[in-house]
């Protein structure tokens, strides 16, 4: 996840939050809809000083905001006395010890306030003499029905009074860590498409749905391994790119078939292996190729 957001973002995010297209954005500020597209573009150009004002008045924003030199949309410098913060806690926002974007969205979550509520019940020990109480009538209910009936250990009133106790500990944490999933699963599932989040599959698993596609690809064992070709190389799998690139591949010393070799593993795993070191080599799938059937030398 990213510590800060770029000018592009900021520009589109709060567009999407209005809920606007460019063109409509473009009605409304006088700007050109190209143009304000290609402000929220990777490769955007620089933007003009009467842009910068008209679109952080549309927003409501400081222009600090959209150049990225503030996160705060719309609030002065505030006087840190006001935040009511230790000079601890000062200096690890100040030095960007912490990701404070996400940080920024931890708090601001709805279910933060229930989360500090049960932080402060907990250790301020707000409700130990409630829970205590509590306990002290169901150990006491429990005591008297042994004394008077002496059930065995799988006596039903007996367990659902033994259930009824509360470890004060234990609880909280349970409380606590309800709260603290639910606002990370919801900041997680928010950021599950960013650039900078962890691909949904491992190398390896991309690796093998590729490898198999290949495998089920209608065409020559050469056709085949161009098909691996194009998706390393982020080709469009055409039949006209898959016959050129078989077709370069056919004058390929390298990717000659051994008969030996060919007999003990199949032949697109085994022609995959042989050229794996020459695309990738510093992965580390290849390096883990004994176990996958062992380096293209075995």
């Amino acid at each position: 996840m990213k510590t800060q957001l770029s000018i592009q973002e900021r520009l589109k995010d709060l567009r999407v939050e209005k809920g606007m297209t460019l063109e409509q954005l473009s009605q409304q500020t006088k700007i050109p809809a190209s143009t304000l597209g290609s402000y929220e573009s990777d490769d955007y150009k620089e933007i003009p000083h009467r842009n910068i004002i008209e679109l952080a008045k549309f927003y409501e924003v400081s222009t600090d905001y959209l150049l990225g030199m503030t996160e705060n949309r719309q609030l002065d410098n505030i006087a840190l006395s006001n935040l009511h913060l230790s000079d601890a806690a000062l200096t690890l926002l100040k030095d960007r010890k912490i990701n404070t974007l996400l940080l920024s969205e931890l708090i601001t979550h709805e279910q933060f306030r229930k989360l500090m509520l049960d932080l402060e019940i907990y250790v301020d020990g707000l409700a130990d003499m409630q829970i205590k109480s509590l306990n002290f009538v169901v150990d006491t209910s429990r005591k008297a029905l042994m004394k008077r009936h002496n059930p065995d250990e799988y006596n039903l009133q007996l367990n659902t009074l033994k259930a009824q106790h509360l470890e004060l500990n234990e609880y909280f944490s349970h409380v606590i860590d309800d709260d603290m999933h639910a606002i990370i699963k919801d900041i997680r599932n928010a950021h599950k498409g960013d650039i900078d989040s962890a691909p949904p599959k491992t190398i390896t698993e991309h690796w093998e749905e590729i490898l198999e596609k290949a495998e089920n690809f209608a065409g020559t064992s050469k056709q085949k391994l161009a098909y691996i070709f194009t998706q390393f190389l982020k080709i469009k799998p055409t039949e006209k790119n898959i016959d050129d690139m078989a077709d370069m591949l056919g004058q390929s010393e390298i990717l000659e078939p051994d008969a030996k070799k060919r007999r003990n593993r199949p032949f697109l795993f085994r022609r995959f292996l042989t050229v794996y070191p020459f695309i990738f080599p510093d992965d580390a799938l290849f390096r883990l190729s004994p176990a996958m059937g062992g380096p293209p030398s075995c």
